[in-house]
């Protein structure tokens, strides 16, 4: 994680505020959590200060003007990775673009501190866009890298995690490790953002070379046959 990351938290619930600023305060202390109860201050705050991460309720306003604020948000410059907490589903929201992670309601505390931990290290990365991704992966495997890989596509988010050009975790919604490494390589018009280093504990330890020979093999049988496949 990066240390004195800096998060805005956007939240008109004065309890409920109080309870994260809390719960990160007390896991991430290298963290500062700023605190706005609307858009407008959280607007101005941005203006003031550096942000590495936003979190905001999707509730705080009316839902027309929460995805407005949301599209305003994700196009900020520079880009700021965001958290959107929500009551319902990814799925059942509109398409969003790249850097916003939907965390559904009730809060599952543990994926917000992953989240934290991976969204913090936005500040350090370095963007590729337009670069394959097989590609990408076949250089680090390589160089022998060790980084973490934060890619995106549309509304989606996924992370790679390597270590000495290995993958050693994977993670993208409710998918990790092969299967979650897998779906990623199968998004269109992804872009790359690279740490160095690895805070992921490694479940896995897989040669890019295999993790490829497997993705051709999982791509042909999906285009054979597709709705057998869709789910993963």
């Amino acid at each position: 994680m990066t240390r004195n990351a800096i998060i805005l938290l956007i939240e008109d619930h004065p309890i409920a505020a109080e309870i994260l600023r809390n719960f990160i305060a007390m896991h991430k202390p290298f963290c500062r959590v700023l605190l706005e109860d609307n858009p407008e201050k959280a607007l101005i705050r941005l203006k003031q200060d550096t942000v590495h991460l936003i979190i905001t309720d999707l509730q705080i306003t009316p839902q027309q003007d929460s995805f407005a604020f949301l599209a305003m948000l994700n196009g900020w410059n520079p880009p700021i990775p965001i958290i959107a907490i929500s009551e319902k589903s990814p799925a059942e929201l509109p398409n969003m673009a790249g850097g916003i992670t939907v965390l559904p309601k009730p809060i599952d505390f543990d994926v917000m501190l992953e989240l934290i931990d991976t969204m913090t290290l936005a500040a350090q990365e370095s963007v590729l866009n337009g670069v394959s991704l097989e590609n990408f992966l076949q250089m680090i495997e390589q160089e022998r890298k060790t980084c973490t890989l934060r890619i995106m596509s549309g509304y989606q988010t996924g992370y790679l995690y390597l270590t000495h050009g290995h993958l050693i975790g994977a993670r993208t919604g409710s998918l990790r490790d092969k299967e979650a490494a897998l779906s990623i390589l199968g998004w269109p018009n992804c872009t790359i953002s690279i740490t160095a280093g690895s805070t992921a504990e490694p479940t896995m330890n897989l040669s890019i070379q295999s993790l490829l020979v497997e993705w051709c093999i999982f791509k042909d049988e999906r285009d054979r046959c597709p709705a057998k496949l869709e789910a993963v």
